[in-house]
């Protein structure tokens, strides 16, 4: 009697208080669902509210991998946890937007979402506070790198269209003194990035090593050499900025067998040397990139790297997507730019999980039931709003109820007897129990309002009914401490 999967945490030993067993669990799933379910069926879509399951899930696997120390757990989690999260929180925005019109859409809407993530970390024991703050700083530092990565290609595709539209105006034929400073520009840029690229490559390192002796004088003349070279293109582009301002470097120029073979060159040159400028970049940046790569990450180093990947997959992901976003028009635009904005909610959402962790108001213990049980008050009070039967009410809150009550227990069995002892006997026998007295406790209460609408009262709408079954929830919840 439990659900099949794969466990991402590692439940063994006594005092291991961080999830419930497996059955109690299942039986919160199934009330959890037996109430999605009727949600659905009332507004006559059946699959409403369980439709965003699959990105819950995600979301919850990303908070439990996040907590690994392996590179490649790490970048699965970021992978699952941010696109997840901003669905949803997108979800939740939309919701709100729509709480205005209709409160009580919204309150089902939220309520279901909470109610499925209580079960999918409650399975996953991802929701505490140490999870619950790495995830925080993790997935934080991957969104910032996002950003770092947009502006530096943002930055880089800018040099690249500029650097594009002044090597074309070259090579059509420039003027004697663009051409000049065109040509010794590309020449001081190349050089340098020759130089640059020769220093990442580990050239010496894949030299046989009785020849390293000679590849390092080598490579020192190769590298002193750039250098050299990058000096005197810079030194002519400085002393042509002193002629321009001076008023010497045009007379100059304008003499037909000076300015004529800089303007031939230039239109020769410009396009292999800024080939050569790209590529050495390139192969720079690859061959640090490997480095890094290959060099092996302790548990810090690890997930820096794990989020810095995740963040260049966040940006290969949003640049990829951008024909998509032009076919949709200013919808379309207007969300790309959005994106990038609403992790920010998410992290915001964090932040409050954090502090309501170290304030108390969410138990460390039994997070989960009461995150589930939250979810399915909300879904009570959302019904009452909406105009469902009274029953949907009762059935909601007492759900709440007894997924409190179920996985309060199997955390108390987690940590008195650990998750090795076979208990399922006696959690099944506690879930029957108090899903047969809520199941009386419904029945009981739609009777009483069954024979309040046969004596024609107009007291108890299903707002206000649900209203009194919330504050019996608060008082029941302050009498079991």
């Amino acid at each position: 009697m439990a659900i099949g999967g794969t466990r991402l945490d590692n439940p063994s030993a006594v005092g291991d208080e961080g999830r419930p067993r497996g059955a109690s669990l299942t039986v919160i799933a199934v009330v959890v669902v037996a109430v999605l379910a009727a949600a659905g069926y009332l507004v006559g879509k059946p699959l409403m509210f369980t439709s965003f399951a699959l990105f819950v899930g995600f979301m919850s696997a990303g908070m439990a991998l996040l907590s690994r120390d392996r590179l490649q757990s790490t970048v699965l989690g970021h992978l699952l946890f941010l696109p997840s999260a901003v669905v949803l929180s997108a979800l939740v925005g939309a919701s709100g937007l729509l709480g205005l019109a209709t409160p009580g859409v919204a309150a089902l809407a939220v309520g279901a979402l909470a109610a499925m993530f209580g079960v999918a970390a409650g399975w996953n024991d991802a929701f505490d506070r140490s999870t619950v703050r790495t995830t925080l700083v993790e997935s934080g530092l991957s969104y910032l790198l996002f950003v770092v990565w947009l502006v530096v290609l943002g930055v880089f595709v800018g040099l690249g269209l500029l650097g594009r539209g002044v090597v074309l105006s070259l090579t059509r034929g420039a003027g004697s003194v663009v051409s000049f400073f065109g040509l010794f520009g590309l020449l001081a840029i190349a050089a340098f990035c020759l130089y640059v690229a020769v220093r990442a490559f580990p050239a010496i390192e894949l030299t046989p090593v009785h020849r390293r002796d000679a590849a390092r004088a080598r490579y020192r003349r190769l590298k002193s050499t750039l250098l050299r070279l990058t000096a005197v293109a810079g030194i002519a582009v400085v002393v042509g900025f002193l002629g321009l301002v001076t008023g010497t470097i045009q007379p100059l120029l304008s003499v037909p067998f000076v300015g004529g073979p800089i303007v031939v060159l230039t239109r020769l040159t410009a396009i292999p040397l800024a080939s050569v400028a790209t590529l050495a970049l390139i192969m720079a940046v690859l061959a640090w990139v490997t480095r890094r790569a290959t060099a092996g990450f302790e548990n810090l180093s690890t997930r820096t790297v794990g989020a810095a990947v995740a963040a260049v997959c966040y940006s290969v992901a949003l640049l990829a997507s951008i024909p998509t976003f032009l076919r949709l028009g200013y919808i379309g635009v207007a969300f790309f730019y959005l994106v990038p904005v609403l992790p920010l909610l998410v992290y915001l959402g964090l932040v409050g999980v954090v502090i309501g962790f170290a304030t108390g108001m969410l138990p460390g213990r039994a997070a989960s039931p009461a995150v589930v049980a939250a979810g399915l008050v909300a879904m009570g009070l959302g019904g009452a709003m909406y105009g469902f039967p009274s029953l949907f009410v009762f059935a909601a809150v007492t759900g709440a109820l007894v997924t409190w009550d179920v996985g309060t227990f199997g955390l108390s069995v987690t940590a008195e007897l650990g998750h090795i002892p076979e208990t399922r006997r006696l959690e099944l026998y506690h879930g029957v129990v108090a899903v047969g007295i809520g199941l009386v406790a419904v029945a009981g209460l739609t009777v009483i309002d069954l024979a309040r609408r046969s004596v024609g009262s107009g007291i108890g709408s299903p707002t206000t009914m649900g209203l009194a079954v919330l504050g019996v929830v608060l008082v029941a919840v302050g009498l079991r401490g």
